[in-house]
């Protein structure tokens, strides 16, 4: 019976003995996955980022079907007119603009609110019809002061619809929450509708969570049209400067075709959506998947060079594959469980991520380890040999330098020590931080867009306060008919709780149902300022609601207060949605709420996209911790089952745990802050670092059990080069994420990058340089 670090070999040498077989076999494989492809979907929702079952979901969705909201694209008309917004042209082109954003397929015309639609305090003449701000349009000077009179009356109008300096005013479109609506050919459509309405003094934006979320699709689809062919340019160059033969490239492409055809198909096939974690995948794969080839052919030409060469062809392949079948295996099972490591989360774009990567790592293992084999046993060896042999094996080889880079292993050991405590003492400073508006660059175009609507109005982030009122002893009789929100003092502890969370820093502006009622009073009352108030009388407050109903529309009373006038929103604009502000926002708001309103019978819930996006912060911690955890502890035992040594295990496993220490130390220097994507990097680097050590340490036992006089500088002349080679082909692949739209992507790949190049110097001269100490014990064990 073989032992279980043989099966690898076992499997490339039935390849080898059977060729033709084993590549339709696994071509069928791939092929089989591709239809999958025709089935992906794209999907980049700030929902896909948190836990399903997480409460603020759920809750989120209830107080969107409760209270009829949705999330708005902000259509926004800014005017260089010296009369602001209150020109003839700029309200001509709002009235324009709703018609047609009110004619877009898939829109609910009632979701669409401006000027044009927005109901002022004057009624048609002999009827109870009320106007809207702009029917009729005030084409006069005497209509357009009566129009700015009203405005100013209708102070909610201010920071929501109206900017605060009045020079810009908004359109805004509620997107339908059905998860299978198209929202990036919704804003498409919405580009392409109010573009024509931009001119030299009207600019037309458009901005808002919906917005970003397809264009983020949209960045995601650029980012791979250029990274994925750079992404392997860049591993090709290495490996050609490596082999110098352009058949190892063409089983290189074969191989990443394959592996990407069949992931993606996969995923296709089981309905797993590409989310905004996955769709770096195909770099990522493309990446991890020349890794092993840069070892195999690598040494195969080593082979080809010494006295195996002269054998007959399949002696060369089965002489290569004896020495690393094993170790590819090795890495390709560590650098999957790296990855499955986080399914320990709870984000199932990130689980998605995890998973789907490992599979098609696991595909790819399977591949080298049959195809690649396959292949060069049917390619004429000559074909493949280095074109100069003698430089390739000569005394310049880069292996002989890393030898006298261990000379002084204690030395070496005490400045990796030293670094890792100066890295460690920056961990405490890491801080966990994420926003919507964080995936894009400052620099483009939506982001400054969006920058300047937050300048303008109260701000694009939403924090929603849902607010149930229970009714209590002694409340007025009238509440028997209706509900607790008949009640005065309720309804002015909620205009309490609205002028606390404006006075509170970071915050644009707040609209409630006391803003929405006193208005209402005002103009309904004659516009007496000192009626901007909430009637003492439980009678008089049930006629406000009234006139709410007859002048706004039952749906916008909706929006504030439900039916049964027991549950209520506060709107919450914030100008950016920093999660340590806003946390600390969060539970002001929260102790308020219980020292004021559970008096009261008043219970507060969060929702809307910035409590959706809080919820998403600890979700990351989770996924982080879990990580670190499975990781490293899942590669251990791999490496010690297969190696049956515990100790070897550890020895694998220690470079990359030490790299990742650095990283985050190097974070929280920098002040990079862990993110959904920055999040990652440490599984990533904990599955690949691990193959550094894995090559060193199989060809290290392998030069002890032959009785070499100095494994440690065999095994650095072996193995040196092409884990540097490796290195700098892998960790140039995940630079060239560095060129990405999206600012965490562009973050991770280079954490990653620096994580795997620190993990390649730790396994050289750290691993190395601790072996070397051990000179003295006796050979191990294959």
């Amino acid at each position: 019976m073989a032992s279980p670090g043989k099966w690898p070999f076992l499997l490339s040498a039935a390849a080898i003995r059977h060729p033709w077989w084993a590549i339709a076999l696994m071509a069928c494989l791939a092929l089989g996955a591709a239809p999958g492809l025709v089935r992906l979907e794209l999907r980049t929702d700030g929902h896909a980022l948190v836990p399903p079952d997480d409460p603020a979901v759920a809750l989120d969705a209830e107080v969107r079907a409760t209270f009829g909201l949705s999330d708005p694209i902000a259509v926004i008309f800014e005017t260089r007119h010296p009369e602001k917004i209150y020109n003839r042209v700029t309200l001509a082109k709002v009235i324009e603009g709703t018609e047609l954003l009110k004619a877009l397929p898939g829109i609910d015309p009632a979701r669409v609110v401006s000027l044009a639609t927005e109901k002022r305090a004057r009624v048609w003449p002999g009827t109870f019809d009320f106007q809207t701000f702009l029917e009729p349009p005030p084409d006069t000077a005497a209509a357009m002061r009566l129009f700015r009179l009203d405005v100013a009356d209708t102070r909610i109008l201010a920071g929501t619809l109206i900017s605060l300096d009045e020079r810009a005013t908004a359109i805004l479109v509620g997107v339908p929450d059905d998860p299978g609506f198209d929202r990036p050919r919704l804003y498409r459509q919405v580009v392409a509708a109010v573009a024509p309405l931009a001119t030299a003094e009207n600019r037309v934006s458009v901005v808002g969570a919906p917005v970003a979320e397809a264009m983020l699709g949209d960045h995601v689809l650029e980012d791979l049209a250029l990274l994925l062919p750079l992404a392997f340019l860049v591993i090709a160059a290495v490996m050609w400067l490596g082999c110098r033969r352009w058949l190892f490239l063409a089983l290189a492409v074969c191989e990443i075709g394959a592996v990407q055809l069949f992931t993606f198909g996969l995923m296709g096939w089981t309905g797993s959506p590409v989310y905004l974690t996955t769709a770096i995948l195909p770099v990522i794969l493309t990446t991890i998947c020349l890794a092993d080839e840069i070892h195999l052919f690598w040494r195969y030409q080593k082979v080809l060079a010494g006295p195996a060469g002269s054998a007959p062809p399949p002696a060369g392949v089965l002489a290569t594959l004896d020495e690393l079948a094993r170790p590819v295996a090795l890495t390709s099972l560590t650098t999957a469980v790296g990855f499955f490591s986080f399914l320990g989360g709870s984000i199932t774009a990130v689980r998605g991520f995890g998973v789907f990567a490992g599979v098609g790592i696991l595909f790819s293992m399977l591949w080298t380890l049959t195809v690649v084999p396959a292949s060069l046993a049917l390619i004429a060896p000559g074909r493949l040999a280095h074109p100069r042999p003698e430089r390739f094996l000569g005394p310049r080889a880069r292996g002989r330098r890393l030898v006298a880079s261990v000379a002084r292993p204690r030395r070496t050991l005490v400045a990796v020590a030293a670094a890792t405590v100066v890295f460690a003492a920056g961990i405490p400073l890491l801080a966990v931080q994420d926003s919507w508006i964080d995936a894009f660059a400052p620099e483009s175009r939506f982001r400054s867009e969006t920058d300047r609507a937050n300048a303008l109005f109260h701000g694009t982030h939403l924090l929603r306060l849902a607010l149930t009122f229970e009714r209590g002893a002694g409340d007025p009789e009238v509440l028997e008919r209706r509900g607790p929100l008949l009640d005065p003092k309720k309804v002015e502890a909620i205009g309490a709780l609205e002028t606390f969370v404006e006075a509170q820093p970071g915050v644009g502006g707040v609209l409630g149902p006391h803003d929405q009622l006193t208005t209402v009073a005002f103009l309904w009352l004659a516009r007496r300022e000192e009626l901007r108030k909430i009637p003492e009388d439980p009678a008089r407050l049930e006629r406000v609601y009234q006139r709410y109903e007859q002048g706004r529309g039952l749906d916008k009373r909706r929006e504030v207060v439900d039916d049964g006038l027991s549950r209520a929103v506060v709107t919450v604009f914030l100008k950016a949605a920093n999660f340590r502000d806003t946390a600390k926002l969060m539970a002001a708001i929260r102790e308020w709420a219980g020292a004021h309103l559970a008096p009261l019978g008043g219970r507060l819930e969060f929702a809307g996209d910035v409590a959706v996006s809080q919820a998403m912060i600890p979700a990351i911690v989770e996924t982080q911790v879990s990580s670190v955890l499975l990781a490293p502890l899942s590669c251990l035992l791999v490496i010690a089952l297969l190696y049956r040594s515990l100790a070897t295990g550890t020895l694998a496993v220690l470079p990359a745990a030490v790299a990742v220490v650095w990283v985050f130390g190097a974070m929280g220097w920098l002040g990079i802050p862990l993110g959904v994507a920055t999040s990652m990097f440490c599984a990533i680097t904990l599955g690949i670092a691990v193959d550094y050590a894995i090559h060193f340490l199989e060809r290290w036992r392998r030069a002890r059990a032959d009785g070499a006089a100095e494994p440690v500088a065999l095994a650095l002349r072996e193995t040196g080069p092409p884990i540097l080679a490796d290195t700098a082909a892998i960790a140039a692949g995940f630079g060239v994420l560095a060129l990405s739209q999206v600012p965490a992507n562009a973050r991770l790949g280079l954490l990653v990058a620096a994580a795997l190049i620190a993990g390649a110097c730790l396994t050289l001269f750290g691993l190395g340089s601790l072996l070397a100490l051990k000179a003295g014990t006796g050979p191990a064990q294959r």
